[in-house]
């Protein structure tokens, strides 16, 4: 939706093809059906997965919308799960020009953030995917197996060389994949956007750490609550949902925590208000990240943004803001430190971040690269 309001103010068209999910902002006469996998019994995960290697509702649909719209360009975002790269076959069909934003590594891996049982593994990149039902990459049978039959059905189709131009939120992330094969000069690096609206100065209305995010394994989370633990004086606030959350809060229970607050899931407004208010924002993520956009939204608000130095996260925070990922100890020192400093020390280095990010983030940097990688 970001990219279609930039694109429409400055004068382009632009229109969004998708799945009609239940949380979708927006939606048109096109979108397909949404499969919940998660409420599926095992045959019917076989029959929506086989859906899910290859769609063809999403196809039909998206063949309907150009042959109304009409497009120069088709960029495609997370086509995998529900749209599927039968989306792909319409584009080239039509001979339009394709971009495609790499948002993790699904078209290296079957294991689309190369994380599972606890750690991170990169043995089925580079066409070993069957490695990944050896493992059980997915944590589930059924779905290792399937996501190994999409990997070697899109190497079958070569799905990847149709892309025309893919870009990467990170250096990190490009140079996995070009050492899983990929040619260097298809692969533009570009930024995540933040919307000009978002760059406002740092207010230290509150004093507590603030995390956003998924509450799952790769996320981290149980080191930062074992950092809170740590730091029983420090208010925590913990905004998301995920299949760790019922742990997490029994780990909370049991020791008798009162300083971590889970607060759910909240809609934007709440979480940029919270972000507001925090002293800190903390991201303690174990897998290869990209280019969060919490980090990205906090530095747009000038705050202070201690993470794990892992994945692309190194690339957008100084290594004073840095600590090793999965340890629960040094995460509770590098928090205790920025969280001691005084406020004129968080806000000069908030206003650093700041500048790092409208320099790299601001909404019209980034649509005069993407416009640039259209016309290439």
């Amino acid at each position: 939706l970001l990219t279609k309001k930039l694109l429409e103010e400055a004068g382009h068209t632009g229109e969004i093809f998708g799945m009609n999910h239940p949380a979708n902002l927006f939606s048109n006469k096109y979108f397909t059906d949404f499969v919940d996998y998660s409420q599926l019994n095992f045959w019917q995960k076989i029959k929506f997965g086989l859906r899910a290697i290859y769609n063809t509702q999403a196809k039909e649909n998206l063949a309907a919308l150009l042959d109304d719209f009409r497009p120069d360009v088709v960029h495609f975002h997370n086509i995998y799960h529900q749209l599927s790269c039968s989306v792909i076959d319409v584009a080239k069909e039509y001979g339009f020009k394709t971009v495609m934003t790499l948002h993790d590594y699904k078209f290296i891996s079957p294991n689309y953030n190369l994380f599972h049982h606890g750690r991170i593994d990169e043995s089925c990149v580079g066409g070993k995917y069957y490695r990944c039902l050896w493992n059980n990459c997915m944590e589930n049978l059924m779905e290792s197996l399937l996501s190994v039959v999409e990997a070697y059905f899109v190497d079958a189709k070569d799905y990847k060389a149709m892309i025309n131009k893919y870009i990467s939120p990170s250096e990190f992330l490009k140079n996995k994949f070009v050492k899983a094969g990929f040619q260097t000069n298809k692969i533009i690096k570009l930024s995540n956007p933040i919307l000009d609206t978002e760059f406002i100065d740092n207010n230290l209305d509150q004093d507590f750490v603030l995390y956003v995010g998924r509450l799952s394994a790769e996320k981290g989370v149980k080191y930062l609550v074992q950092a809170a633990a740590i730091l029983s004086d420090i208010k925590f606030k913990i905004i998301g949902e995920g299949n760790e959350r019922v742990e997490l809060e029994q780990i909370v229970e049991t020791q008798k925590l009162t300083n971590i607050d889970f607060l759910g899931v909240k809609d934007h407004g709440e979480v940029d208000d919270m972000m507001n208010k925090a002293r800190l924002v903390v991201v303690p993520s174990v897998w290869y990240e990209n280019s969060p956009m919490t980090v990205l939204e906090a530095k747009a608000r000038a705050k202070v943004v201690v993470a794990s130095d892992i994945g692309g996260l190194s690339e957008i925070l100084s290594a004073e803001l840095l600590v090793g990922p999965a340890d629960a100890k040094a995460l509770a020192d590098k928090i205790k430190e920025w969280f001691d400093a005084d406020n004129k020390k968080l806000q000069a280095t908030g206003r650093q971040l700041q500048v790092q990010a409208r320099a790299e983030n601001s909404s019209g940097v980034y649509l005069k690269k993407l416009l640039e990688i259209y016309h290439s």
